[in-house]
């Protein structure tokens, strides 16, 4: 396959997936609930349920991934009951007390609300006009709720008059409150913000720089806006002490869809003086599995367990919790899942009962008592359900990555993977990957690559690294073929220092030049390419339709654009719907422009203009690839099962010729007699772009 999107749907006859819901802070000491981007799957990422708080003593080591920000603190209190909060940006800060009074929607000023606290639910018009028409009634506060789960995030927008204070909470509470109607409520909105941090995975401190956890965690364009906060325990205070992340290093084995290699090494800025976990050796591992020995698996995890097809999670808490699990034997686990699911990259934890992790502990630690301590067998990966007692939860063996994880920290360390997209045959595109020596040798470097021979090196910046040095290994990929290419980038020194490798990864369409015409107008700015699983084929009617492609499967249509202009066109699809926001998305057709995702449609959308706010898209100079990929899961279909493109049309700029000087009939010494530049048509074919990115699968 060749999916640039994530699908993640199903696997023998379960559907595995992994995910992470994006928690929202509480301003209370545990979360009630969190939105949830669950998936239309039972397999998910874990989170602690039936344990314990941990002690804090015990896991210095103990490491949040989060994303700190500046936030308001808010509070709301009923009968002495607190309830999860959330500020409106720009909105007014104060501190009121008053009845509370059903104000409906908010869409008309609300009645016999003088003193007193209006409770509106979320609807049509802005959160500006409910506060104001709460406060034009003479209410001093108010609580607007959501009409879905999760809480609301939003503004009144900074030329809000408005100077009553108001909070959010979620459909739950709100619908709570109305129960409450007539009891005094308390809101404050703090005048001032303060760091907070919001956590979404854990992870584990290795020493120096170096943290480990999940490849699914930090598997994500935005990963480096995050932070490691080492040492943490309480996730309502020490925002302030969160580490920015200078490299990722996901291993390039990781496969998104099977859930396997799941694991990632992350390097700080800076070193951090902490204490470090101890990784299980390989012997010690297999032991404690085919012994059953006692684990336990600490995170920040929601707390509410439900069996395989349920769900969400619930009860997000601040503190630290641990449960402790039983090992299995990867026979044993295999029985749970059977067709091949658990491979020897993992290990397995169960309990009879309703105890496990589950979402928001992805990424933490599995840990066994030795003799000699605490030692790290897993990372916290998928499960089926939550805490689901028919089923174990599924943790990466870190004993199986002990010589990767050496190589990267210790020796010649390179990115990982290197993934070229989608690109047109005999297309040359170039990156560059950066490689650092971490041991404490100064060596000559040697590169050579081993695999296809669409890739090729020039390695003149990395002959000699010194010990922390760094260099740019530039990588050129220049397809001659269509279909996959695959290859490892093999390092070797001078010395007998550890190195790591590189995958590199593209793909390539062939010519479509029978779609030229019928896409959209024919254009010499504008050439066709298709492939895929099924190129793309005429419509019966009008314009283009994605192949008659199967499970798993990807139609894949192409345009390379030549020049700056404007570009605009058609499309529709029909296929299964991606009802809820925020899952994985299936059965899609999907826009890319230079290899970023724009924008993607699923269901029975008939074929309509593509605008931006009405105006065609505009490219700027060079050249553009613009990249349509109808793709299916095996879970439904419906529909027709395809994509539609029509009218795809390029406009491109007019270049205004400044007039020509007249030329002297006698040379000067500033201006030679003859023009001694050598001229020639270079073609798209030669072209080397190096800002092409594309995001697609990493399975090998």
């Amino acid at each position: 396959m060749h999916n640039p999107i994530q699908q993640k749907r199903a696997l023998v006859t379960l559907a595995l997936t992994t995910f992470m819901a994006l928690p929202i802070a509480s301003n209370a000491a545990d979360s009630t609930t969190r939105p949830s981007t669950q998936a239309n799957t039972n397999i998910i990422t874990p989170r602690i349920v039936g344990g314990e708080i941990a002690s804090q003593q015990n896991w210095p080591w103990m490491t949040a991934y989060v994303l700190t920000s500046q936030a308001v603190n808010t509070s709301l209190s009923v009968n002495s009951a607190l309830y999860q909060t959330q500020h409106f940006t720009s909105g007014p800060s104060g501190n009121v007390s008053g009845e509370i009074v059903s104000c409906g929607d908010g869409l008309q000023p609300c009645v016999n609300v003088q003193k007193k606290i209006c409770l509106i639910k979320r609807g049509t018009n802005t959160f500006a006009e409910k506060a104001l028409n709460c406060e034009t009634s003479g209410g001093v506060g108010a609580i607007i709720y959501n009409n879905v789960e999760g809480l609301i995030s939003g503004t009144v927008g900074t030329d809000f008059s408005g100077r009553i204070p108001l909070v959010a909470v979620t459909q739950t509470e709100g619908e709570q409150l109305l129960d409450l109607v007539g009891e005094t409520a308390e809101i404050s909105v703090s005048a001032v913000s303060n760091l907070r941090q919001d956590a979404t995975c854990g992870a584990s401190f290795l020493g120096d720089k170096w943290v480990l956890t999940a490849a699914h965690c930090v598997d994500s364009s935005n990963a480096f806006l995050f932070q490691m906060n080492v040492g943490e325990y309480d996730l309502s205070d020490g925002a302030e002490n969160a580490s920015p992340i200078a490299n990722i290093y996901i291993h390039p084995d990781y496969d998104a869809d099977a859930i396997n290699n799941d694991i990632a090494l992350v390097e700080l800025t800076e070193s951090i003086n902490a204490p470090a976990v101890r990784l299980a050796s390989d012997t010690t591992t297999r032991e404690a599995a085919i012994a059953n020995s006692t684990a336990t698996v600490a995170g920040w995890g929601g707390r509410t367990g439900y069996v395989a097809g349920e769900g969400p999670t619930s009860n997000y808490p601040n503190i630290l919790h641990q449960v402790d699990l039983t090992l299995l034997s990867n026979e044993q686990c295999e029985r749970e899942f059977s067709n091949g699911t658990i491979t020897n990259a993992m290990i397995c934890a169960t309990s009879i009962i309703e105890q496990g992790s589950c979402q928001g502990d992805s990424g933490g630690p599995l840990v066994i008592n030795t003799n000699e301590g605490l030692q790290q067998v897993g990372i916290v990966s998928f499960g089926v359900g939550c805490a689901d007692p028919e089923y174990s939860g599924v943790y990466t063996r870190v004993a199986e990555f002990t010589d990767w994880l050496d190589a990267l920290t210790e020796g010649i360390a390179i990115q990982q993977l290197q993934d070229f997209g989608i690109v047109p045959v005999n297309f040359a595109t170039s990156a560059s990957l950066k490689v650092v020596n971490n041991s404490g040798t100064t060596t000559n470097v040697n590169f050579n690559i081993e695999g296809d021979t669409a890739f090729s090196l020039d390695a003149s910046d990395c002959n000699t690294l010194a010990p922390s040095a760094s260099c740019q290994l530039v990588v050129n990929y220049n397809p001659q073929t269509t279909g996959d290419d695959l290859a490892k980038i093999i390092i070797s020194t001078n010395d007998n220092i550890k190195v790591s490798q590189a995958k590199l990864v593209g793909f390539a369409v062939g010519p479509a030049n029978s779609l030229s015409g019928v896409a959209g107008p024919s254009n010499n700015n504008l050439s066709w390419y298709s492939g895929g699983d099924k190129a793309w084929v005429s419509n019966a009617t009008e314009g283009v339709e994605s192949g008659n492609i199967g499970d798993r499967e990807e139609s894949i249509l192409l345009a390379l654009i030549n020049g700056s202009g404007s570009l605009n066109f058609d499309w529709g699809v029909s296929s299964e719907v991606n009802e809820e926001e925020g899952e994985d998305p299936f059965d899609i057709l999907q826009l890319y422009i230079d290899g970023q995702l724009i924008e993607y449609i699923s269901g029975e959308v008939d074929v309509h203009t593509y605008a931006d706010e009405n105006t065609p898209l505009t490219l700027g100079d060079g050249f553009h690839l613009i990249t349509w990929v109808y793709s299916k899961d095996p879970a439904t279909a419906e529909g027709e099962d395809k994509g539609f493109v029509q009218n795809v049309t390029f406009i491109a700029d007019q270049v205004v010729t400044p007039p020509t000087a007249p030329t002297p009939t006698e040379p000067t010494p500033s201006q030679p007699s003859s023009n001694n530049a050598s001229g020639g048509a270079t073609t798209w074919l030669l072209l080397v772009i190096a800002s092409v990115i594309w995001v697609r699968r990493k399975s090998s």
